[in-house]
């Protein structure tokens, strides 16, 4: 019986622990690199992190050192990726964080009102108000040229709002990447927030009920930094759309290894694009497929979507086949 009792305990516990996600693979310059090497490894398997008073909140549970962590040098103006074990299934935001760090990014615990925000992706709701989510296994977003040089943690969020709260807690799926920014401008990230203490739970974008009379969304923390497209770090003068990508919806089925691109406007973002068909692409690299990115500054790999999609203009560093 004893026996017995223990293997069901290991059967609820790797259900558990199946539940969740985790992301956990980091990738920059077109090389996804190996698990946990320049992400701090976190000791909660791939749990959620619920209490908003933890410091867990920065970079998950065990990852409050980065000793034995590599950092990767990235260039300003470049894409990077985070990448889970599972694409991403509950629905709510995602979020990408960065604080500055005092010395190297190993070394820093990321405490003090340190962090910035430099993404928000929210939900889109069609004519109807019916709500859909960006659930998506891999996440592409650029260093913002105007950001300083040095040593950063880089933090990717997705917050997960599928059990209405107060009875069901908001869950935070998160972790940090250390990185070196290289060829930065002289921008001032803001606003600067500290976390925990970034949400304080009244936010109506953590307590919503997302299946009630749900039709607008404002996902909760800080603002996201403004300034951060221009490399002198003045706020872009021309607006930058949000790209149409379709995004899953409370299905609960998400595309695997697709990217996203979102942009840094803390006003309502239009959901307007530029398309160019693929025929007025230049034809190099292999043919994309869709979801894929083809095209931006920058970019070298291919600019042909496959048959069906195109090539659409999200901004200046990122086009997407839709």
């Amino acid at each position: 019986m004893k026996s017995f009792t223990a293997f069901a305990v290991g059967l609820v516990l790797a259900g558990h622990a199946s539940a969740h996600y985790i992301f956990e693979r980091f990738t920059y310059g077109g090389t996804e690199y190996p698990v946990y090497q320049y992400i701090r490894p976190n000791t909660n398997d791939n749990s959620p992190i619920t209490d908003l008073t933890s410091d867990d909140l920065r970079c998950n549970q065990g990852g409050e050192s980065g000793a034995g962590t590599e950092i990767i040098t990235v260039q300003a103006g470049a894409s990077f990726s985070f990448t889970t074990d599972v694409a991403v299934y509950h629905d709510g935001p995602l979020s990408i964080y960065m604080a500055k760090a005092p010395t190297t990014a190993d070394a820093f615990d990321g405490s003090g009102q340190v962090w910035f925000k430099i993404l928000d992706i929210g939900p889109t709701f069609d004519a109807s108000g019916t709500a859909t989510w960006t659930l998506l296994q891999t996440y592409t977003y650029t260093i913002p040229p105007a950001l300083p040089n040095g040593d950063y943690l880089l933090r990717i969020q997705q917050l997960g709002i599928h059990n209405p709260y107060p009875a069901g807690i908001p869950q935070f799926y998160l972790e940090c990447a250390q990185i070196t920014v290289v060829g930065g401008g002289s921008g001032t990230p803001g606003p600067l927030v500290s976390i925990p203490g970034f949400i304080d739970g009244t936010e109506p974008g953590y307590t919503v009920n997302i299946y009630t009379n749900f039709h607008n969304y404002t996902v909760p923390g800080p603002a996201v930094w403004s300034g951060q497209s221009a490399v002198g770090g003045s706020t872009p003068t021309t607006p930058v759309s949000k790209p149409t990508t379709p995004a899953t919806t409370s299905t609960k089925v998400a595309p695997t290894s697709t990217t996203v691109k979102a942009t840094s406007m803390t006003t309502p973002i239009s959901k307007t694009s530029t398309k160019t068909t693929s025929s007025q692409a230049s034809a190099t690299g292999a043919v994309v497929a869709k979801y894929g990115q083809c095209g931006g500054s920058g970019w070298t790999g291919g600019t042909v979507c496959v048959a069906g999609s195109t090539c659409t203009v999200s901004n200046t560093y990122y086009s997407q086949c839709l």
